[in-house]
Parts: structure tokens; sequence; C-alpha cells
């Protein structure tokens, strides 16, 4: 009998001997029925994750395409992918980290283990209460089905050693690089590539160690105001234990907790393609491993727990960059805003760096019972200088001072097929934020969710990030609806439907506005190696515009997105995507209109070979109208540039594998912009109408 049939003959016996057990004699048929079919859940391919991984990064950087504030999250995501956790061998800490399963969803799963054994494939963990058809599909790619005897990560011993180096260049050298006259020298003094190194050390389930070390091109190295080297050094000592004292970390670390309305929150896309993925969940303390250089923190925090309480305490003391001034009355300095880029390469720039100093104290304490927890946060933040961002109307209800308070208290409901979750929190100045939302699996065919979101104008959050329209969690109410729907076992539908409401006029809106947000998706499979996509979205936004000399008013600006795209998937060695989308802007008297299209070539001559192949074309009217795709890149490394204008794009990468403890990635890209001279704006501008870049990492492991 072929390994196969036979694996499906055990599970099918051993689902039939659970059911027995637990008195579901009606499932029983039902149960042989899915084991024995086909298109049941399948083993996954490379092809497949990539496929997956891609999917969640480009709606993440659909929700805010200027900036990935995700990116730590996909960081993440891309490590639980490289290193999959058995799900018979893990800890109730190590199904957190997966940032994909609420607190419910693991007490069943491992109540599941006590009760009847080890699992042996997706089949069975279908059965467990839960995990609906949708949640296994997005945990394949970060787990897998090892044993006791499969692996020696259950003896506690296994160290890991990680060094990953990669650099990135291109050409030609934009305009900053260049002396603008004989006595000036260049706006961009350093040198015109840019570097990372990561190293890590660990005994999972045991300690860690970290060290990140980053320089943005332009950034001067060994010298100016970097005699150091680079430009940004990040690190942790991490230690984890099994009693009371369960992680202390330090050095630089995240905090994320609830639903983001006071203070992080867990992981969560928000309005993406995962149209059931509103619930923020997962790990609440993880050393920092990032390049960001602000949306950390650095000092020491621990985790205790005992029985159903756990305790979280911190401090932060670091410093950020921000744009600092003058008053010129009183010659007191404060700062007007908090600078994000990381970019420290002009005079203004470097002049920003570091000139401020932040400090964060407080603790999150939580209570969980089978089916319920309940939360509650504060923190205090203390600045250096005081701030004041302004006498324009827009900025009238924004924070001014030094020190801010927030405090919060969150809770998760888990019914059978409902989940209700919430978080309220009130800063220093007695403003208000909330959210409240529910996810109902009907059916197994059918789902729902459902979001409301309240923030006060002047409710400040510095790192809230709960699921909204604007950043910063103020000025808002909205309500979300999603759907997901499987009329058919090969056929998903899924979409969401948003409106919001400013209750206060913005920076760019003359007065109180409301706006929309749709999106509606087709995912057709049919076969295992064939998959069509077919993808609708609209958003409607106010945006104030000049209608006569001297008056503005609001006026409605209007996307329209349309996408069909093709996976197929020939053999394990080769691959085929293409794609075509075409993008409508409408704001006032300006009309634009944009096409993509691109065919990728996935192709892995032999297991220790894979290249990435693409060629993309474009015709946009213009930037209005342009177009946001994501690429295949170095590890760690996510792109996703944008296009506008007419032209095409060319890019190749490679992953080559020499060893099982060296991996090396090398990309080179080409883009063609038709009818330019120049390309860019400020000091970023470069000669003619090419460009063209060479990545390199490399990946060791000892």
């Amino acid at each position: 009998m072929k390994k196969g049939k036979l694996e499906s003959a055990l599970l099918t016996l051993r689902l039939i001997f659970v059911a027995y057990l637990k008195g579901f004699y009606q499932y029983i048929l039902l149960l042989i029925l899915i084991c024995t079919s086909s298109a049941g859940f399948a083993q996954i391919t490379d092809g497949q994750r990539d496929s997956k991984m891609e999917e969640v990064i480009e709606s993440v950087a659909e929700s805010d395409e200027s900036d990935i504030d995700n990116s730590v999250m996909l960081e993440t995501m891309t490590e639980n992918a490289e290193h999959p956790v058995s799900i018979n061998l893990a800890s109730e800490d190590d199904l957190n980290r997966l940032n994909l399963l609420d607190f419910n969803q693991i007490h069943n799963l491992l109540e599941y283990r006590k009760k009847y054994g080890y699992l042996i494939s997706a089949f069975e963990l279908s059965v467990i209460e839960g995990f609906t058809p949708e949640v296994v599909t997005s945990l394949t790619p970060f787990i897998n089905y090892e044993l006791p005897s499969d692996s020696i990560a259950n003896s506690g011993k296994i160290l890991r050693n990680s060094l990953i180096t990669r650099m990135k260049a291109s050409f030609p050298q934009p305009k900053g690089y260049r002396s603008s006259s004989a006595n000036k020298g260049a706006t961009y003094p350093g040198l015109p590539f840019s570097a990372y190194s990561r190293y890590r050390f660990e005994m999972p389930g045991n300690y860690e160690v970290g060290l990140v070390m980053d320089h943005d091109a332009g950034e001067k190295f060994l010298s100016g105001n970097n005699k150091t080297g680079f430009d940004y050094y990040s690190g942790f000592i991490s230690f984890k234990r099994k009693g009371f004292l369960r992680q202390l970390t330090i050095g630089d670390f995240l905090l994320k907790v609830g639903q983001g309305v006071s203070f992080g929150g867990g992981s969560g896309l928000g309005k993406s393609a995962n149209t059931m993925g509103i619930l923020k969940f997962g790990q609440t303390l993880k050393p920092y491993t990032s390049s960001d250089e602000n949306r950390f923190f650095r000092g020491a925090s621990a985790v205790l727990a005992h029985g159903p309480l756990t305790f979280v305490v911190f401090y932060s003391n670091k410093n950020r960059d921000a744009n600092i001034l003058t008053d010129s009355k009183t010659g007191d300095k404060y700062f007007s805003s908090l600078q994000t880029s990381g970019y420290h390469r002009t005079l203004s720039e470097i002049e920003d760096k570091r000139s401020i100093n932040e400090q964060l104290g407080g603790g999150y304490g939580e209570v969980r019972f089978d089916r319920f927890k309940i939360g509650g946060l504060i923190v205090f933040q203390q600045f250096s200088l005081p701030m004041a961002t302004g006498s324009s109307a827009y900025k009238q209800k924004s924070f001014a001072g030094r020190n801010n308070l927030n405090l919060g208290i969150e809770y998760q409901l888990a019914l059978s097929h409902i989940q209700c979750f919430g978080e309220a929190g009130m800063s220093k100045n007695g403003r208000v934020g909330g959210v409240q939302g529910i996810v109902w699996h009907t059916t197994p065919q059918l789902s729902l969710s459902a979001y409301f979101r309240f923030f006060d104008p002047g409710f400040h959050a510095f790192y809230g990030s709960s699921l909204s329209e604007s950043s910063g969690n103020r000025n808002e109410t909205g309500l979300y609806i999603g759907l997901l729907f499987c009329p058919f076992p090969k056929i998903k539908i899924f979409g969401y439907a948003d409106v919001y409401h400013f209750p206060m006029l913005t920076y760019s809106t003359t007065a109180p506005v409301s706006g929309s947000d749709f999106m509606v998706q087709s995912d057709i499979t049919f076969t295992r190696k064939f998959t069509l996509s077919l993808k609708g979205k609209y958003e409607s936004k106010p945006q104030k515009t000049t209608v006569s000399k001297g008056v503005t008013a609001d006026t409605d600006e209007r996307l329209t997105k349309l996408r069909i795209q093709s996976d197929f998937n020939i053999s394990q060695k080769l691959a085929l995507h293409n794609r075509f989308e075409y993008a409508g802007y409408n704001f006032n008297q300006i009309h634009e209109i944009g096409f993509l299209a691109f065919q990728d070539i996935i192709y892995s001559p032999w297991k220790k070979l894979k290249f990435w192949l693409r060629y993309a074309w474009f015709n946009t009217d213009g930037y209005n109208s342009r177009i946001y795709c994501y690429e295949n890149d170095l590890l760690y490394s996510f792109s996703i540039p944008e296009f506008h204008g007419s032209g095409s794009r060319l890019y190749i990468n490679l992953r080559w594998s020499p060893s099982s403890r060296i991996t090396t990635y090398l990309k080179v890209g080409y883009t063609l912009h038709n009818g330019v001279s120049s390309w860019g704006s400020g000091n970023d501008i470069t000669d003619g109408n090419q460009r063209f870049e060479v990545r390199g990492l490399l990946n060791w492991r000892f």
C-alpha cells in the first residue's frame, strides 16, 4: 500500500476512535469522507508557503502603502516559517508566539493532546473546537506534526546560532551624493549602499541573545556622527523559565497587549484579505530584532505568571528622533513631532537624531478562565522636552506637554462559534477610545465579523495600533463588517465594508467628514495545481480642494482597483504566477487610470537552488493611479514598490543553499521609465530613465 493511502487509513481509524470517545456517532461517516477525500488538507509545499506569505504581506501593504507598520509581525512570520512549530511538542508559550491562535484555541488544543495524545495531520487538527478550515489553513505554513522521536527539540538541549549579513545598492547614484558646488559637499556624505547584520544565539525555551546593526545608504560610517561604525545598534538578552518568573528581557523589546487601543496590540492584519483576522492576539513580550529605529522599547521587562494570573512589568529609557524648535519669545526648547524614518544623512536629519529622551514604565495584568480573559494596563510616559504641535486648527486637540498616562481594560470571550472582544482606554486628559468586535462562525461555510471603534479627537496613545482608517488612534468613529463564504469546497468568497467618520477636521480636510472602503475577493481552486483569484476594491475618502479663489471645500477622492491573478503550480520544481490589475482615480476634475501586468516564473532545478523571475509592465496616467505590487525579496526583507507612469520592470531573485548551514540570496532588478529624463524628487533624483539595484544576503547557521 502506498504511504499516502496508509496514512489516510490510519488517520480515519484514529478519528473514528476519537469520535467514539466523544460520543459523536453521527460524525463518524463525515470523518471518513473527509479523510479519504482528495480535496482535503494537503501537505504544504515551499511554493504554497511563499504564496501564503505573499498574500499576507501584500494585504498589510494595502492597508498602509507608504510604510508597513506591521514589519515586525511580518518578520516574526518569516521566522516561524523558517522554524515551524511542532503542534505535538509546542508549549502554551510556543503556540502563543505563532500570533495566530487565541487563548481559547490554545487551551482546546492542549486539552485535546492530554486526552487523545499526539495529532497525526491537519485532518485531525480540524476536529478540535475553534480550528475552522480557515484557521488550519493559516497555520499550515508555520507548523508540523513531528513526534518526540522525530525531533531533538524535545530534549531542550538544541542550540541555534545564526548570523545574517545583508547589503543593498542602486544605480545610478541619486543627486544627494553629488556636490552642488565646489565649496559645498554632498548632501548625503555617506556611502551609497546600506548594510545590515544580525546575530542571534538561542536555546529555545530557555534563553536567547541578539545583536542588530544597521546602516542606511547615505549615512556616514566610522566618521562624523557615526564614529563607532553603524548608525543603529540594538541588542537584548532574554531568559525564559517555567516557574513564577516566566521571562526576563534586558535590552530592546516589544510589548503588545490587548487590541492596541492604548498600547501596542497583539498581531492582527486589520483591513486585509483575512476578513476574520480583526482580533489581535499573540505574544505579549518579545525581544526586538527589527531594523525599525523607533517603535520599540529599551530597558528591562519581565513576565510573571501563577495559575490563571499573568503580569508584565517594564521600564524603557531611550532617545528618539524629534524635530527640536526654540520659542522665539522665551528661548525655551520644545519638539513639534517625532521623526520615524530612521534616516540620518542630511544635516537636518542628523540634528534630529536621538534629540529627546523618552521614558516609559508600567504594567499589564490579566486573568484567564477556560473561555474568558480580562486584563488591565497602566503606562506612564515622559519626554525630556515638552511637545507643542502648533496652532493649526486640526492640531487643536493634539498632545501637548511632557507627560502622558494611559489606562486600559480589555477582554476576550470565546463561545462555541463566537468570539467577542473589546478594549477601552483613557489618556491623561480624560479623553477615551475603545473598540468592540465579534467573530462569528455561523456554519462551516459562512463566517461574519464586526468591529466598532471610537477614538475621541483628544485621545492620546503614542503606541496605539488598532484597526482604523487613520493612524494614531484618534479622531475617528467607524464600523467594519467582514464576510467569509465558502459556497462550494473549491470556491471561497470574502470581503469587507468599512465606513468611518472623522468628528473633527484633519490635515487633509476642512471640516468633519465621512468615508468608506469596500473589498471583495473570490478564490477559485480548480485543481491542487491551479488557482484563480478575482479581487475588487473601492474607497471613497474626502479631501480638501480649492473650488474658487481663496475658497476650499471637501470633495470625495475615489479609488477603484480590480485584479485578476492565476497561480499555476506545474510541479514542485516549477510554478507560474501572473496578474493583471486596473486602478481608476477620480477627484474633483482629475481622472486617471492605470494598468499593471506581470508574469512570474518560480523554478527550483534542485533542492539547493531556487529562483524567482518576474517581468512587469505598467502604464498609468499619473501618480494618483499608481499601483503597488509585492516582490519576493531577501530573507526578512519586504519589497512593495509603487508603479506610475509608463515602463517595465525585470528582476531575478536567487536563493542558493550550498549546505544545511548556509543560505545565500542575490536579487538584481532593472526598471525602465519611458519618456522621462530624470526620476525621483529632491535629493533622490537620478538622471536618465533607468535604474538598477543589487541586493545580497548571507545567512549562516551554526
